[in-house]
């Protein structure tokens, strides 16, 4: 996964070296749009970013370990909140409120987002060398959705919430069927 990762981000930065060096005003990375960062700035934060990825996908594969729930948790989101927050009833606060339990949101985060930043690169190179290259396909694409951006954010956004359901539901089914064997 590590290497994908690698290889994706690697793939995105190719692709986006292709517009930026000539004409960066079409750059829609937030941080160029928004902050002005450049070229430079962009290589730096991509290093951090991925750097911080790695650590935490190493931490979940390595060292992380479900935390064995003892409740009567009988569906996902009760689950999903008491490892969290050690209590049912929280689970909408994962999504804007730091966890009592950070070492697990650190594991968590290591496998959700080692696998959007994939998703995600590869999806703006496909977009990249599809509209450097003028592909007739995705230009029709582009005129049917108007700014494929929008898209790429969207499918960003619903691949984090899949992956974070994904990883729910494997440590519920996990946990559940290690207490439904130590109740034989």
């Amino acid at each position: 996964m590590t290497f994908l990762l690698l290889f994706s981000r690697g793939c995105d930065f190719y692709s986006t070296s292709l517009w930026f060096f000539e004409n960066p005003t079409g750059e829609t990375n937030p941080l160029y749009g928004f902050f002005g960062v450049g070229w430079t700035g962009l290589i730096i934060a991509n290093i951090i970013v991925v750097g911080l990825i790695t650590y935490a996908f190493y931490y979940y594969s390595f060292k992380y370990s479900t935390i064995k729930i003892k409740s009567s948790s009988n569906n996902r989101t009760d689950f999903v909140s008491e490892l969290y927050f050690n209590e049912k009833g929280h689970f909408l606060e994962t999504f804007y409120k730091t966890p009592k339990n950070k070492m697990t949101m650190l594991a968590h985060s290591g496998y959700v987002l080692v696998r959007v930043v994939i998703f995600v690169s590869f999806l703006a190179t496909i977009h990249n060398l599809c509209q450097f290259y003028n592909i007739s396909f995705y230009n029709s694409f582009r005129d049917l959705v108007g700014r494929p951006l929008y898209v790429i954010y969207g499918l960003m956004i619903i691949s984090f919430f899949y992956f974070s359901y994904r990883l729910w539901n494997k440590e519920y089914r996990q946990t559940t069927d290690t207490f439904e064997t130590d109740n034989i």
